[in-house]
């Protein structure tokens, strides 16, 4: 289950971050006794929907106004294994925001020892309820500036 860590934001790379963590669970892991592949995508997405709703742009508020974000690129590289029961922390940053796309990226490490587990972006597209591009600024420009201040918010800071 996500649980935050802290519920205060970090720098990473001169914007603003969010870190997310969660303990391994036994249905992750295969028979290598690692996690399997296809979890950390999950992962990503655990740590971008708590990026989004600690930015005041949860999904279920985006999705309420008719707005989506489909996800229209992935990349993982995987550096070292997970384990059953290790606690790790997702942490999530958009590395590229525009009135159309948005691109975040992810590091996935060991929460005790820092080591870098996978690290990966994804790339998502603004739709309305038909999935057709929409420009966000133009559709709900309080999600895009709520949205635009969390990502600039440590240059100010």
């Amino acid at each position: 289950m996500q649980k935050p860590v802290n519920p205060t934001k970090a720098r990473t790379n001169n914007v603003m971050a969010t870190e997310t963590s969660l303990h391994v669970k036994y249905s992750e892991v295969d028979s290598m006794g690692i996690v399997h592949h296809s979890i950390y995508p999950l992962w990503f997405e655990k740590g971008r929907r708590d990026y989004l709703r600690k930015a005041g742009a949860s999904n279920s508020q985006i999705g309420g106004r008719g707005f989506y974000l489909p996800l229209t690129e992935m990349e993982c590289r995987f550096k070292s294994p997970a384990r059953h029961d290790d606690e790790v922390t997702i942490i999530t940053r958009i590395s590229h925001m525009s009135c159309v796309k948005l691109k975040f990226e992810y590091e996935v490490r060991e929460k005790e020892k820092g080591r870098l587990l996978a690290a990966g972006k994804t790339v998502h597209v603004w739709t309305n309820r038909r999935i057709e591009p929409i420009n966000i600024e133009k559709e709900a420009p309080e999600i895009y500036q709520r949205l635009r201040q969390f990502y600039e918010s440590c240059s100010t800071e």
